[in-house]
């Protein structure tokens, strides 16, 4: 099943730079690299001052979001002496990504795999970076973000730890959600083509990577039995933390556990 997200890793990655600034004694910067088909996966790129080596971490936001979403965090966790690469996702675009996801299920599939690629791309750059630790590498994914999470912890070992907040481990029921008419046959035969990619296929084989999962008590987009199954597909050592916040709302609302949690991950 891995080699689904196979790829060549000696890919150039064409990092650019189109600028930079400076929040509480870190540097920001506005980067670029080359996604799997050549095209620019834009992200913000947030380091201490020193030399390192720093643990490296990768985040993935939700949708509506964008690589700002986690944008203070990351200027947090990069004053305790981490780097953080923060990546514009294609749901960043809102409706573009909303019409291509509803299209037929085959084409949805091939281009969820390309997505999965294009964020190991993510690992392969920060990893490439002289002042990161290559075997200190986390992700930290929101929603959708946390479904690809689940797929880039099961294949890539070079996450040594992952945060999964709001996820679920099949991209059918996400599926469900954002089109109500998927239903009978067509609903089936969606679920037949999705399910070989789906992160709790993956999520089983993180081991020896460490998993927190965030979920909230008041989320309305699925039930708690969604969450507490893609839980116990995922493997060991694995914890979970639940909230009283909703969806969108459990990124601020956990963002000091998630903290902690990396920072005893690290040794921050």
């Amino acid at each position: 099943m891995t080699e689904t997200f196979s790829y060549n890793q000696n890919a150039p990655l064409n990092k650019e730079e189109a600028g930079r600034d400076y929040h509480s004694g870190t540097s920001v910067r506005d980067i670029s690299y080359a996604g799997l088909k050549g095209e620019r996966v834009r992200a913000y790129l947030v380091a201490p001052a020193g030399e390192g080596p720093f643990p490296g971490i990768i985040f993935v936001h939700p949708g509506p979001g964008n690589r700002s979403s986690f944008l203070d965090e990351a200027i947090t966790l990069a004053r305790t002496n981490a780097v953080c690469l923060l990546i514009d996702a294609p749901w960043a675009k809102g409706a573009e990504f909303g019409k291509r996801a509803s299209g037929q299920p085959e084409d949805v599939r091939d281009w969820f795999i390309e997505i999965a690629i294009d964020l190991r791309r993510a690992v392969d750059l920060i990893s490439s970076l002289p002042d990161v630790d290559k075997n200190r590498i986390a992700y930290v994914g929101h929603s959708m973000g946390a479904l690809f999470g689940g797929i880039l912890a099961g294949v890539d070992r070079r996450i040594k730890a992952c945060v999964l907040i709001a996820g679920v481990g099949s991209f059918t029921d996400v599926a469900q959600l954002n089109m109500p008419s998927l239903a009978g046959s067509e609903l089936e035969r969606y679920k037949t083509i999705m399910e070989p990619i789906d992160p709790k296929g993956y999520i089983k084989n993180a081991a020896p990577s460490a998993l927190f999962f965030q979920f909230g008590r008041t989320d309305s987009f699925f039930p708690r039995q969604k969450f507490l199954d893609y839980y116990g597909a995922a493997s060991e050592p694995k914890s979970i933390q639940w909230y009283d916040a909703d969806h969108y709302s459990l990124n601020e609302v956990g963002r000091p556990d998630r903290i902690k949690w990396l920072a005893e991950c690290f040794q921050l």
